[in-house]
């Protein structure tokens, strides 16, 4: 079978395109007595699956539960082309070899390395170990919408910043599917020393982005029992949806694992709209983006009904781009929200108060009573949008 993944939204995303193949691949090991899908990637838009006839009608009933996915989630048409190989094998190695030909001589993924990737990564492993780290965090703040109180931070969300990791290294590793596994793994590592080495005081919890195997792995183990005491309790793990749907046994090994280790797990990009299969695991937080891949928002009204009561009050509103959002957020039901509208949102809050508690304490320009004396500050109201939003509340942080 050949797949032509060029009608899907951001094939070219790493993290999308592996667990893509895991779904197209299953989970069954091969035995003595039964042969494994084989697949071949192009590192392009085509897949070329060897599927043998025991797996046949497993195989085209997964690959009609991906499609449907894709398709519900907005991400776009998956094409195929079926050759028996009884009847049409001449017919397949002519697809085959048209597809070489359009290929040219480009690299397959699931090759070795080309020398030039290699010696990339050496050159970011060798980098990373020594780097300070700083330059390539990015901090965002998770906030709770409070009625009384309006934006109320909750927790910060620390993360590597890809693009400036391919400054740093002259990359592009989202087109470089085989530097960009080997890399983040690297960065789960560095993340979690990097914590250990880092003497502040954290007032909110923070929550770093880890895959799943990083979790389950024995290395996390170690590094959490070297926590200092102030980070015990103060850690978040986001783990990918994508995983959760690929390898749900690696995921539930990694959620023990963290419990185990009282670490708080969030799952992190699940679908507004429900999948075919609607299963979730019980964590502490659920991220839902409020911007789709295509970078448009994405109609939330009845989407999360799917989720249930329980897990919408603990559910994260990502990604939120602009003012909207955040009324859909609070329209929704959400509690918590994250993005550049909501920092925005805070901070002009701030702004604002900040402001005019200058000008009434400002010498001469208070009120005073009839005594002469200026009255004891009141909390100040901030008249931004987000006050209306939010029911003329002011701001406390936390």
């Amino acid at each position: 079978m050949i797949l032509d993944l060029s009608g899907l939204l951001h094939v070219d995303d790493p993290v999308f395109r592996r667990m893509l193949r895991q779904w197209l691949v299953g989970d069954e090991k091969p035995t003595a007595d039964r042969t494994n899908v084989i697949l071949f990637d192009t590192g392009k838009d085509k897949l070329v699956l060897s599927i043998p006839d025991s797996l046949l009608t497993e195989r085209r009933q997964a690959l009609g539960r991906v499609a449907e996915a894709l398709a519900s989630h907005h991400r776009g048409e998956l094409r195929t082309a079926w050759f028996d190989l009884s009847r049409r094998a001449d017919d397949f190695a002519d697809a085959v070899r048209d597809l070489v030909e359009q290929m040219g001589s480009e690299q397959y993924p699931d090759a070795p390395p080309a020398a030039d990737a290699l010696d990339k990564f050496m050159e970011m492993e060798r980098t990373l170990h020594a780097v300070d780290l700083s330059s390539l965090l990015r901090e965002q703040i998770i906030f709770r919408l409070d009625d009384e109180q309006g934006l109320v931070p909750v927790m910060v969300e620390r993360t590597v910043s890809i693009e400036a990791l391919d400054r740093l290294f002259t990359t592009h590793m989202r087109r470089e599917p085989w530097l960009f596994d080997q890399a983040t793994a690297l960065l789960d590592r560095r993340m979690l020393y990097d914590l250990l080495r880092d003497d502040a005081v954290h007032a909110l919890p923070i929550a770093i982005k880890l895959h799943a195997a990083t979790v389950a792995g024995e290395e996390f183990r170690e590094m959490t029992a070297r926590f200092p005491a102030r980070l015990h309790g103060k850690l978040v793990v986001e783990m990918p949806f994508l995983e959760w749907v690929a390898d749900r046994e690696l995921y539930r090994k990694a959620l023990n694992q963290a419990q185990a280790d009282e670490v708080a797990v969030a799952v992190d990009h699940i679908p507004a709209l429900a999948p075919s299969d609607t299963e979730l695991p019980v964590v502490d937080w659920y991220r839902i983006p409020w911007l789709g891949d295509d970078g448009a928002p994405v109609d939330l009204s009845g989407g999360i009904a799917w989720l249930g009561p329980m897990a919408r009050t603990r559910c994260i509103l990502t990604r939120c781009r602009d003012d909207q959002a955040l009324e859909d957020a609070r329209t929704l039901g959400f509690r918590y929200v994250e993005g550049a509208a909501a920092t925005r949102a805070y901070h002009d809050g701030l702004k604002v108060g900040d402001d005019q508690r200058r000008e009434r304490t400002a010498p001469g320009n208070g009120p005073k009573d009839k005594a002469g004396v200026e009255p004891t500050e009141e909390p100040v109201k901030p008249s931004s949008w987000w006050s209306r939003l939010f029911g003329g509340g002011g701001r406390s942080g936390s």
